[in-house]
């Protein structure tokens, strides 16, 4: 009887194998990554304001996008992700009879730019199953055209405006048709700089390093399903991987940062890799092969306060909401990246 249950377990183990090529590595198994996930997004909701929104730090647009996110993400039940009850936790996300979704409505109204429209896209309309070219949830008169808005801020030049904006608009471009322009993937390619990485002014002669700008790169090229071995997503990973810290973070002007380590996991996630191993790192740069590696997602969670708020370098400057968003969205990544590529061969 033991030799006939042994090829079964092996046929089984090899069809799990198989079955798991096919999706993202996302943090749906793993029970701590999603316990500090839902902590994260319960301190999140305490800190909704009066209208609605999370822009405790006083930008509109800046915060509650992602914070709408990190709310949904954490509260999916299977791994598949569930556009129904993402919306319905949304809904029931209010302070005194005001809800978040009339916040984003207010947002969408306001005259938002390409960049803003297409984080909405991206962020929130999408996920929740909202419609994009009559997005309005909040049911009033007004209604806003995301897709036309980001069309108009189209430049002969392939770019949508500023750099983090024609990031975010070819993501959104791929979600909402099914490709991203091809001089809008020349432009990100030719705004890299020599050291593999992107700047916030999408300047090739820059030489800063810009993990958060390079990790939103990355998922936009993934979104415009170049090869896994394409030389501008090696380069860019190689940047990643020459730059993380021993601690398993990324740092932003010096210091480890939840925000960048986050993004930084996310654009992994969208490469094909497992960022919770360093097969990724050893993939694009082997000199790094042998070296000790620490999980930028146990970093992250150990950056975790009781109250379930992640620390930040920058909460010198008033707590916000921010760096437990993102760091949500990295924890569980089912949602980010919206378009991962295929397996990578080892992770």
């Amino acid at each position: 009887m033991r030799r006939l249950r042994r090829p079964r377990a092996v046929i089984g183990a090899l069809c799990a194998v198989l079955l798991l090529g096919a999706f993202r590595f996302t943090g749906f198994h793993d029970v701590r990554a999603k316990q500090a996930a839902s902590r994260g997004a319960q301190w999140i909701s305490g800190q909704q304001l009066a209208d609605g929104s999370f822009e405790t730090a006083g930008f509109p647009g800046f915060e509650t996008p992602d914070a709408v996110l990190a709310i949904a993400e954490s509260a999916q039940t299977t791994p598949k992700w569930n556009k129904q009850r993402a919306l319905h936790v949304i809904e029931d996300t209010t302070t005194n009879g005001v809800g978040v979704l009339h916040a984003l409505d207010d947002f969408a109204d306001s005259g938002i730019d390409a960049g803003q429209a297409a984080k909405l896209v991206v962020l929130d309309a999408k996920p929740l199953g909202i419609s994009t070219t009559n997005f309005n949830p909040d049911h009033d008169k007004k209604k806003a055209d995301l897709q036309a808005i980001i069309k108009a801020g189209a430049q002969a030049n392939g770019s949508y405006g500023a750099f983090n904006a024609t990031l975010y608009a070819a993501i959104a471009l791929r979600l909402t048709h099914g490709s991203v322009p091809a001089k809008t993937l020349a432009f990100i390619r030719d705004a890299q700089q020599a050291n593999g990485g992107w700047n916030f002014a999408g300047d090739p002669t820059g030489t800063d390093d810009d993990i958060d700008t390079t990790g939103l790169a990355i998922q936009a090229l993934a979104a415009a399903k170049v090869s896994k071995n394409d030389a501008t997503l090696r380069d860019a990973l190689t940047f990643l991987a020459d730059r993380q810290q021993s601690t398993g973070a990324w740092q932003s002007f010096g210091s480890d940062d939840p925000n960048s380590t986050s993004v930084a996991v996310v654009a992994i996630t969208a490469a094909g890799y497992n960022p919770y191993v360093a097969c990724w790192r050893n993939a694009s740069d082997p000199d790094l092969s042998g070296h000790p590696y620490t999980s930028p997602i146990v970093w992250l969670r150990g950056q975790q306060e009781a109250n379930g708020h992640i620390r930040s370098p920058n909460d010198g400057f008033g707590v916000n909401t921010f760096s437990t968003s993102q760091t949500v969205e990295a924890l569980r990544r089912e949602w980010t990246p919206v378009t991962p590529l295929g397996r990578q061969p080892c992770g």
